[in-house]
């Protein structure tokens, strides 16, 4: 029996679970729908767990995308998920009999980035992920940084002043320019300002989504590729103010939308340098792609609670 840890990531639009090994390799995944009502989000999460925990789990590792207080292991808020003021620490370990370890999804995304994925050897780490909103981890010389506790809620920066109403109650947020949420709903006007084009034609009757958009931009689309170009342009904005503010030695983007890959990330590039400050006397930040795809939160997560049982 390999001992193992097991990591929930409960996103916005999924909950995803690993058991992984003490070296490493994810030894079983599964993916669901998110829950969908408070109660469901202490109900569910523990049934996924249950369903793959034996005798080699040792702890478990929560993250969710949200302000969450991880030295108590409560999730106190999310403008994504349901619920307030879930304390999954005490739930968890009270249904399982296991110690468990809490903390935002980005975050322990940014962790796994950063022990074996694209940001290996580097100490000072922005991992952006690209989701329903924005999610946002730092990791601090090797180590996850929280501030007083919520640091990371970077999607929430607000870019334009008046700008579209935003999930989290404000205007002009970050993520409502620059998001899967954002992309779907490129992907909904390009189809009405254009049914035959391809985008109309991927969804094939459907509602488009963004995966379509995204897919009919990688099959050489214009109409697409030029959406795609728009939304790089607010990520690079976004991604220069953090660049001013913290310095980075790299930034890592992951989740859904990342699927883009360069056609996202190389206009994503041009407009970062374009409106950073000094970009010309500073050493290029990268940016680039997460290597663990959409694992990656629940990587980080079980590794999260296997570190902090060290």
């Amino acid at each position: 029996m390999v001992e193992s840890t097991l990591g929930i990531d409960l996103g916005g639009t999924k909950m995803a679970a690993v058991l992984l090994s003490m070296d490493n390799e994810v030894m079983e995944m599964t993916t669901i729908p998110r829950p969908s009502t408070p109660a469901a989000m202490l109900d569910e999460p523990i049934a996924l767990a249950r369903s793959l925990i034996g005798d080699q789990v040792t702890a478990v590792g929560i993250g969710a995308a949200g302000l969450v207080r991880s030295t108590d292991g409560v999730m106190v808020w999310g403008p994504n998920v349901e619920g307030e003021e879930i304390s999954f620490k005490t739930h968890f370990e009270a249904s399982l009999d296991l110690p468990a370890f809490v903390d935002n999804d980005a975050t322990l995304a940014g962790l796994a980035e950063t022990r074996i994925g694209a940001a290996v050897g580097y100490r000072h780490v922005l991992m952006m992920t690209l989701g329903t909103g924005i999610g946002g981890g730092w990791m601090i010389d090797g180590a996850p940084y929280h501030g007083r506790g919520y640091a990371g809620e970077i999607g929430h920066m607000i870019v334009d002043v008046g700008g579209p109403v935003c999930t989290c109650g404000q205007s002009g947020c970050w993520e409502t320019f620059c998001s899967g949420r954002r992309l779907d709903q490129m992907a909904r006007d390009l189809v009405a300002a254009n049914a035959g084009g391809l985008t109309a034609k991927l969804a094939d009757g459907d509602i488009p989504t963004g995966r379509h958009l995204v897919d009919a931009a990688i099959e050489g689309d214009g109409d697409a590729i030029s959406r795609i170009e728009e939304m790089a342009s607010w990520m690079g904005l976004g991604i220069a103010n953090l660049i001013a503010a913290f310095d980075p030695e790299i930034v890592v983007v992951g989740g859904g939308v990342s699927r883009a890959g360069d056609l996202l990330l190389a206009p994503a590039r041009l407009a970062t340098a374009a409106v950073l400050e000094g970009a010309t006397h500073r050493s290029e930040t990268p940016i680039v792609c997460a290597e663990l795809g959409e694992r990656a939160g629940a990587i980080g997560a079980a590794m999260f609670a296997r570190e902090s049982m060290q």
